[in-house]
Order: C-alpha cells, then sequence, then structure tokens
C-alpha cells in the first residue's frame, strides 16, 4: 500500500465520519480494509515507534484533512443536495458487503458466530435509531480552563468512534451537543488561526482524542488476537446495519430534507449511487483488467487482512517501511 493510497483512505475516512451522520470512521476503515493495520499501529506506538508513527502520520493527515472538507460539506453541498451525496455514499457502503461476505464465509458456518453478529448489531442499531441530539454548545464564548477541559473530555469520549467499529463520530458528536460547534471550530481557518483560544480548543480535542484512541485499541488488539472471527463478524454487521442508520440519520430524522426532496435531487441520487457502486467495484476490476492493480491484488488484500487480523506482520508494512521479512518476524516476536 502506497503513503498516497493510505493518504486517499484517510481522506474518505475523515470526510464520512463527520460529514455523514451515521456512518462512523472505523466502518469505512473496515470497508476500505486499512482497520486492523490503524489498531495495529496504534497499539504498537510505544513497541515500534517508527513504524507506527509514520503508518499513523499519513493516515490521520488524510484523515484530518477529510474532516476538514467534511466541515465545509456539511455548510455548502450536504445542506444543498444531500440526497445525491447520502446515495453516494450507500452505493459505496453496499458495494462492499458482497466482499465482506465472501471473506466471512468460513465464520458464518458457526452457529455462535451468527448469535454474536446479531445480537452486537441489534444493540448498535438500537444505540443509533433511539440516540437524540444533546443540548447545542457553541463556542461564542470561551470559557477558560473549563471549555478546554470538556473539549478534552469530549476528545476521550469521540475516540470510542476510531477503534469501535459502528459507534459513529457524527451521532456521538450530537449526542453531547457538540456537533455544530465542533463544524463550526474545525471548518472556519480563518477563526481558527485568528483567535488563539480556538486553535486551543481543537488542540485539547485532539489530545483527549489521541490518548482514548491509544487506550482503547491496546485493548481491543487483545480481543482481536483472542476472538479474531468474532469480530470479523461484528464488523460484517456494523456494515450491513450502517446503511439503515444512514437512512435513518440522514433522510428520515432530517427536519430539512422536505424542502429538499425534489425530482432532480432523486435522479442525481440514482447516478452517484451508481458512482459510489461502480467506485468500489467495476474500478478496481477495470484498474487489474489495464495492469494498473496486479491481476491477483483481491487475494492478496485478503490474506494481507486475515494475517492483521492475527497480528503476523503485513506486507504493507514491510513495503512501507523496506523492513525485511526475517527482521520483521523477529521483532513481533521479541515485543510480544
Amino acid at each position: 500500500m502506497s503513503k498516497l493510497t493510505l493518504f486517499l483512505k484517510g481522506i474518505l475516512i475523515g470526510f464520512c465520519s463527520l460529514a455523514v451522520p451515521g456512518l462512523s470512521a472505523s466502518t469505512i476503515a473496515i470497508v476500505l480494509v486499512v482497520y486492523y493495520d490503524m489498531i495495529y499501529a496504534i497499539s504498537h506506538i510505544l513497541k515500534k515507534p517508527r513504524q507506527s508513527i509514520g503508518f499513523l502520520l499519513v493516515l490521520l493527515g488524510g484523515y484530518f484533512t477529510g474532516a476538514a472538507a467534511g466541515a465545509i460539506a456539511v455548510n455548502t453541498l450536504y445542506d444543498r443536495f444531500p440526497i445525491p451525496v447520502i446515495a453516494a455514499v450507500l452505493g459505496f457502503i453496499i458495494a462492499s458487503i458482497p466482499r465482506m461476505v465472501v471473506e466471512s464465509r468460513n465464520d458464518l458456518k458457526k452457529w455462535h458466530n451468527w448469535v454474536v453478529m446479531v445480537i452486537v448489531g441489534a444493540i448498535f442499531l438500537v444505540y443509533a435509531l433511539v440516540i437524540t441530539n444533546g443540548e447545542t454548545v457553541n463556542f461564542t464564548t470561551i470559557r477558560v480552563p473549563l471549555d478546554y477541559i470538556l473539549m478534552l473530555a469530549v476528545g476521550l469520549f469521540t475516540s470510542t468512534t476510531l477503534v469501535i467499529p459502528g459507534v459513529d463520530f457524527a451521532i456521538t458528536l450530537m449526542a453531547v451537543g457538540y456537533y455544530y460547534a465542533f463544524i463550526d471550530l474545525v471548518g472556519d481557518f480563518g477563526a481558527l488561526l485568528a483567535q488563539p483560544a480556538r486553535l486551543f480548543l481543537l488542540l485539547s480535542y485532539l489530545i483527549g482524542y489521541g490518548i482514548g484512541s491509544f487506550a482503547l485499541s491496546s485493548g481491543l488488539r487483545l480481543l482481536i488476537k483472542r476472538f479474531p472471527r468474532q469480530l470479523h463478524c461484528v464488523n460484517l454487521a456494523m456494515v450491513i446495519i450502517s446503511p439503515i442508520i444512514v437512512i435513518e440519520k440522514c433522510i428520515l430524522t432530517n427536519p430539512n430534507m422536505a424542502a429538499r426532496a425534489t425530482w432532480p435531487q432523486f435522479c442525481w441520487a440514482f447516478l452517484t449511487f451508481a458512482a459510489g457502486y461502480t467506485a468500489f467495484t467495476w474500478v478496481p476490476m477495470l484498474c487489474r483488467y489495464i495492469g494498473i492493480l496486479p491481476k491477483d491484488a483481491d487475494t492478496e488484500m485478503l490474506k494481507a487482512d486475515d494475517a492483521a487480523r492475527h497480528e503476523v506482520p503485513k506486507e504493507v508494512w514491510r513495503a512501507s517501511w523496506h523492513t525485511d521479512k526475517k527482521d520483521c518476524h523477529d521483532t513481533n516476536d521479541e515485543n510480544e
């Protein structure tokens, strides 16, 4: 995986997690087959600082670029053309489901994996559908140091959305009343640079987010090692229920949707859905056909994903940092 590819995946993760309520960062990371790499890098940041930091800097650089673009999109593109934007996202997610089902075909032969998938999926579905927006917060007047402490706590709380599949960033921010305040904070670069107090608010949030992500990923890594197949089924459940949550949060309970639900919007939605679906299915096939991607890319991707779930050093790490295969295995054995 090239650094450019990783950066572009980070952009998509950040954009969707902030701009599309109901779609979690971890769900998009699963769809893009970068989730287990991310957990491995975060949890090994003290053991393998050079590799982990190099990986995370590229991914998080894309993530925050996408989040900033998502904040701008919420105020412009999504407000004006919500149905086509939602349709594109749905096309992208739905196209990923068949691949994940194929990956899970051996896992789904066990009845207890089905039980885990259904129960956990139902829990997150109920959580997403019954949650309500919290009291709205704004940063017109910043209370020092109270707002800094609160933003640190919000960062810790929302870090769950990066590492726990199905917990949505936008919905979580809405629940605590910080969604629109956060969009205003991230999307207004002029005010962010002109007012140091707003910049310190963002830094407080990022510190809390980083601490929470590290703590959660370390615990989650143990679960991945102990229950890899069950967690894979949970990931599948999260992707399957995410279109339901997106439709409910973005369309059914969106107070502005009635005014935007016009025939031109639905016509464009049909095209954007097809574009999102095609981008995940036919475009990679075309790239393999013309030689841009190797013809066995899908097989290698599945092997790499399975290796990551069992914490075997992956080709993406060896390719990214030119680490010898033997040294990589030896280092992993020593650290574990």
